[in-house]
């Protein structure tokens, strides 16, 4: 079971930083009626709308980063590995609802102005999730220390 435990640990530590690299949430909008939609991209790291990449941007990565760490030293630690499992929750489940609020906020307030508007989570939120899950089971098949 503790190589069990430790494979699920390092893959969901894994997904948890591969997914700070993917899109966590994608907008697709027309500023005006004359212009063609322009892609606003979040990912952990960086916010891009069009060719602009905005490095100011909110660093969701950081916490996800951390989290991931605390799940690799959970290899060692049960407690330590549910702490990790938790943060990680913690940090998915946060960014699920900023975003969730940001998606509903650009359909509701500019509708109007792009009526073909398209907004919604990228592939890095379930990713998150998915790491979450894993990190839970691991914890689950974790022998007592």
């Amino acid at each position: 079971m503790k190589i069990l435990s430790a494979a699920l640990l390092a893959l969901a530590a894994a997904a948890a930083v591969i997914a700070t690299f993917l899109p966590l949430s994608e907008l697709l909008i027309r500023l005006t009626p004359d212009q063609p939609q322009t892609a606003y991209v979040t990912t952990g790291w960086a916010t891009y709308f069009g060719g602009t990449k905005d490095e100011h941007g909110p660093l969701f990565g950081i916490p996800a980063v951390a989290a991931a760490v605390v799940i690799l030293a959970g290899v060692r630690w049960r407690k330590v590995a549910f702490a990790g499992a938790a943060a990680l929750a913690g940090v998915t489940g946060m960014l699920f609802v900023y975003l969730l609020n940001a998606i509903s906020f650009h359909k509701q307030g500019n509708i109007t102005i792009d009526p073909g508007l398209e907004a919604g989570f990228g592939n890095g939120v379930w990713v998150l999730i998915v790491a979450t899950i894993l990190a839970f089971g691991a914890v689950v098949v974790h022998p007592d220390d």
